[in-house]
């Protein structure tokens, strides 16, 4: 008798990963998500340094054309009651202006003041802000001894004007009298002498966009006051930040970017937090920021390059004017 044994199989055969699989594999996830965060991280800082700089760029060669159309000077940095835009009525004539700058880059963030303001409208957003500064319309600032003109010299009652004085000439301001010497785009070592330097965003935008948000604007120059080297950060650096509405109050907001608590202040003219980018001690003076120079490169340049730590010194690296050498002399000595 033959007998026969038949086995059954399933035609539907379930297939799985078992427990100890499944944990390999998150684990697994886990250690490449490690791996490439931070390089993800760094690409992406990486990629907003060579916007910032980009966007310097374009700043520094508009301003190089108005020089070409204004017989080789950079626009003025006068502000006041007393001065008058003749093409306007508006007061004050900065290199940030719609008729100044504005004549050659695209507007972008209006809101820093309202249409009916006495005050010529400002140029923000597009070019002129850095993606590493919070809120940021306005991230950069003219060297204050490239402007045209800076200060107002003593009215002349015979014919009712008042002079516009070149930087650093005004013997009744100690401040910055003979700290410097002005410039144009003829200067010497126009590769190492600062056209464009990063700045803080010190003054709020007057209207809100539709969030009800508000955006920061940079100053009118930097570079005025203190030693060249102070002004970088080293020695006491900077003393005065008597200005903007960057500390908020009243109807407008704190800035972003001036996290630092208990009324601390920068001591540099220059925010050194941007590059790389970082969100703790943004006064610090580590980190790097972005200068646009005469000659029209840009380049990227970190605190203690720009300063001896022990004198407070500039290492001349690079210039505010091309007397900041003269200017350290007549105070420190002729060592560096």
């Amino acid at each position: 008798m033959n007998t026969s044994i038949r086995f059954k199989v399933s035609a539907r055969t379930r297939v799985g990963f078992t427990l100890i699989e499944l944990l390999v594999v998150i684990a697994i996830i886990a250690l490449l998500i490690g791996i490439l965060l931070p390089a993800l991280g760094s690409a992406r800082d990486t990629a907003k340094a060579l916007l910032c700089k980009a966007n310097m760029r374009s700043v520094g060669q508009a301003t190089g054309v108005y020089a070409l159309d204004f017989r080789g000077k950079f626009p003025p940095v006068l502000a006041g009651q007393f001065v008058i835009d003749p093409e306007n009525g508006k007061r004050n004539m900065i290199w940030y202006d719609v008729n100044r700058i504005g004549r050659y880059l695209p507007q972008e963030d209006f809101r820093n003041l309202n249409a009916n303001h006495a005050e010529n409208q400002t140029m923000g957003g597009s070019v002129l802000a850095c993606p590493n500064h919070p809120s940021g319309a306005r991230s950069y600032t003219l060297n204050y001894w490239a402007a045209s003109a800076a200060e107002l010299g003593a009215p002349n009652f015979q014919t009712g004007t008042i002079p516009y004085l070149k930087p650093g000439t005004n013997p009744n301001n100690a401040a910055t009298y003979n700290k410097g010497q002005a410039f144009d785009d003829t200067a010497f070592n126009s590769s190492e002498t600062i056209l464009y330097t990063e700045a803080w965003g010190l003054w709020t935008s007057e209207l809100e966009d539709s969030y009800g948000d508000r955006s920061w604007f940079s100053n009118g120059s930097a570079g005025s006051e203190q030693l060249p080297g102070e002004r970088f950060g080293g020695g006491d650096g900077i003393a005065n930040w008597n200005i903007g509405n960057w500390r908020g109050g009243g109807n407008f907001p704190e800035a972003p970017e001036m996290s630092e608590g208990d009324g601390a202040q920068p001591k540099s003219y220059v925010p050194y937090y941007r590059h790389p980018n970082r969100k703790s001690n943004v006064f610090g003076l580590k980190g790097g920021a972005n200068f646009a120079f005469v000659d029209g490169h840009v380049d990227s340049h970190t605190a203690s390059e720009l300063f001896d730590a022990d004198t407070g010194r500039s290492s001349y690296e690079i210039y505010w004017s091309p007397s900041d050498q003269k200017v350290e002399d007549l105070v420190y000595g002729n060592d560096p």
